[in-house]
């Protein structure tokens, strides 16, 4: 049996004798593959634990973009006088005109929202800042947190501050709970994960004061990337090889449809807090996984926590009406007493320092991480900037979302035909050929550039449905969860960096747009270096990721044993050894 310490076990077979030459998968996931084999392709604990994992992707996506109406950017003047409770007037009547300098931005004029006229003691009349603060337009929002901690003018990074703070959070998620869950087990981290953003959730909707409610967020950010990325991982690694597409694009569909859902919430709810407690009263729903979510088998086998593995697998062959072998059984105890690493005789805890160590790892790590940080730059700009666009806000978004509902769909449909690499490639070259032409269009014609920044965001969000089945299958069992971290780290970089792209519109305002297409093409390019994983073993080890480009060796079988001729297929030829 192949061992990937490079190792050779003999079995005989009717008296002869078989020998299989290293360097195949890896043990963990051979026994499991056998497993799933007599558990059934899609047996009743299959589809619980696909459908349960998905369902993350729902308050993960009310997250991710909800600074879209929490943080909404209204129109706004100066108020006028520090008793004045007049409401928000536009830019038509007299009184402003005398009082509220004209300025000239984004290819307009209009009444300057941060400045004002004032009289000095000598009758002199000056431009000064708004001394009495501000008065803001509450046709679409009733309120937000810009016109609560008025976040605007002076102010206005504090905004786009508050989403950076977010996503620093995602970012120190990714690291620390992706390496706790590759030593502790995915399950732990998941059930802490959600218990500890349960409450926050609510809190947020409480804030009294900015700081408050961006620390909130932080924390909130960190926890929500440990749920989200415990529960892809738990289904990835259980389903089937032949479901893991499937599984992998219902997390995005999942999520695009919190997008959909966020769009309604938001129309029906303008005040910023009542948005928040909306969108946290569905996640008391996943109380329930500490029922539901079941521990990864493959994790479990691969650090020889062979009883706890045993016991899960009983538990899913009672949901599936199914009896497994005895057979399988010894074999998983026979496996637990051998090492899990080329280089050492037992089992080791990974770094991150593993997934720079050798070349296909540090290749693999590096431009996995550097496509995930422009597609998340590139996404949730495009996100986030809907409201910016021509049109009503909320019409905009739920647009977007539907688009790329669409998205969903052509990139289930693509990958089971094209593989992973070249639907990623393609359509995130036409997500940034999109968002780049937008440059090229007059002022006068904004719904074409509307036009144009949803058709990049259907190509990114394409690509970015590509780029969570294919990021989990490149990176090795031993350290996938925190190779996804240090990958997911690096895209929340990119969703730090986003929000204060949009400020280049000062300068140009086509601009954003520009640099989002500029750099998603630069990226699409590297793409053409990694290698395919369409119908591929999901590697155990890093072993397993360093001989990926090797072709397999030959399998010798004794005179009278039929094995499969395509040698690229060991699950079948492990399964028939095992069996006879």
């Amino acid at each position: 049996i192949y061992t990937d310490r490079g190792a050779l076990f003999q079995c005989t077979v009717q008296g002869a004798e078989v020998t299989v030459p290293p360097g195949r998968p890896a043990r963990g996931d051979m026994e499991y593959d056998a497993v799933l084999e007599h558990l059934g392709r899609c047996g009743r604990f299959q589809k619980i634990t696909a459908v349960a994992m998905s369902l993350v992707g729902i308050p993960a996506g009310f997250n991710m973009v909800a600074m879209t109406f929490l943080g909404a950017m209204v129109d706004h003047h100066c108020r006028l006088h520090d008793s004045s409770q007049a409401g928000y007037r536009g830019n038509g009547t007299q009184g402003l005109n005398a009082s509220i300098p004209w300025e000239y931005t984004g290819g307009d004029w209009r009444l300057s929202q941060c400045e004002m006229y004032t009289e000095s003691a000598a009758g002199n009349v000056t431009v000064a800042p708004c001394q009495a603060g501000w008065v803001y337009d509450r046709s679409q929002y009733s309120s937000s947190i810009v016109t609560e901690f008025d976040l605007v003018c002076s102010r206005l990074w504090l905004r786009e501050l508050a989403q950076s703070i977010y996503m620093s959070g995602v970012c120190v998620g990714a690291i620390l709970f992706g390496a706790l869950a590759d030593r502790y087990g995915r399950r732990p981290i998941l059930l802490l994960c959600m218990m500890v953003q349960l409450p926050l959730m609510f809190a947020v909707a409480f804030a009294t004061d900015y700081v408050t409610f961006v620390t909130l967020r932080f924390i909130i950010g960190a926890t929500m990337n440990g749920f989200l990325y415990s529960a892809f991982v738990i289904g990835t690694e259980v389903v089937n090889p032949s479901m893991r597409t499937l599984f992998g694009m219902a997390v995005p569909l999942h999520m695009t449809i919190s997008y959909m859902l966020l769009g309604a919430l938001a129309y029906c709810f303008r005040d910023w807090r009542d948005l928040q407690l909306a969108m946290a009263v569905p996640l008391v729903l996943f109380l329930s996984y500490w029922w539901l979510a079941p521990e990864s088998p493959r994790w479990l086998l691969t650090n020889h926590k062979t009883e706890e593995a045993k016991d899960v697998i009983r538990k899913a062959a009672k949901q599936n009406g199914v009896e497994i072998p005895e057979k399988i059984y010894e074999l998983i105890d026979k496996s637990g007493e051998k090492g899990a690493d080329t280089t050492d005789c037992g089992p080791r805890t990974y770094s991150i320092l593993d997934l720079l160590r050798t070349p296909n790892m540090r290749t693999t790590t590096i431009l996995i991480s550097t496509n995930w940080f422009v597609l998340s730059a590139v996404y949730y700009g495009l996100c986030v900037g809907t409201t910016a666009l021509a049109g009503d806000h909320y019409v905009n978004f739920i647009t977007s979302a539907c688009v790329e509902l669409v998205g969903v769909f052509v990139a289930w449909f693509t990958m089971e035909r094209a593989g992973r690499k070249l639907p990623s490639v393609l359509f995130m070259l036409l997500g940034g050929c999109a968002c780049a032409a937008t440059a090229a269009v007059p002022p006068m014609y904004d719904m074409i550039s509307t036009v144009l920044a949803m058709v990049g965001r259907f190509g990114i969000s394409v690509s970015f449905n590509v780029f969570y089945v294919y990021s989990a299958e490149v990176f090795p069992t031993v350290v996938r969860n925190m190779g996804l971290g240090v990958a997911t780290m690096l895209a929340r970089v990119g969703g730090i960096i986003a929000p204060f792209v949009y400020l280049l519109a000062d300068t140009w305002r086509p601009l954003p747009l520009l640099t989002f297409g500029v750099v998603s093409i630069a990226s699409a390019l590297t793409m053409l270096t990694m290698p395919e994983t369409l119908g591929k073993p999901l590697p155990n080890t890093i072993a397993s990721v360093e001989n990926v480009s090797k072709p397999p060796p030959p399998i010798l079988v004794p005179d009278g044993v039929v094995l499969p001729g395509d040698s690229d297929k060991p699950l079948i030829v492990f399964q028939k050894l095992t069996v006879l």
